[in-house]
């Protein structure tokens, strides 16, 4: 179960990488802040779930990574582009 969980966690992280850069080639747009938030999401939190699944982090490191990489993600969402 733990591997199934771990296999789709990775294609998540491939997917979100793909379809963004799908969607970047496809509107003829460069990589923004926007762009950099979305691939935060999509490849950080599904990393840091392998991570801790597989017990490379323990679970204490795993709330302040995660923590700390959504705060980081999400920091400037309020202002304008």
């Amino acid at each position: 179960m733990k591997n199934i969980l771990e296999g789709t966690m990775l294609l998540l992280a491939v997917a979100g990488i793909i379809g963004g850069i799908w969607n970047r080639l496809k509107l003829n747009k460069g990589i923004g802040a926007r762009f950099i938030q979305y691939l935060g999401l999509t490849v950080l939190v599904p990393i840091i779930a392998i991570l801790s699944l597989e017990g490379r982090i323990s679970t204490e490191m795993t709330g302040a990574v995660a923590a700390a990489a959504v705060g980081a993600v999400l920091a400037n969402l309020g202002k304008p582009d």
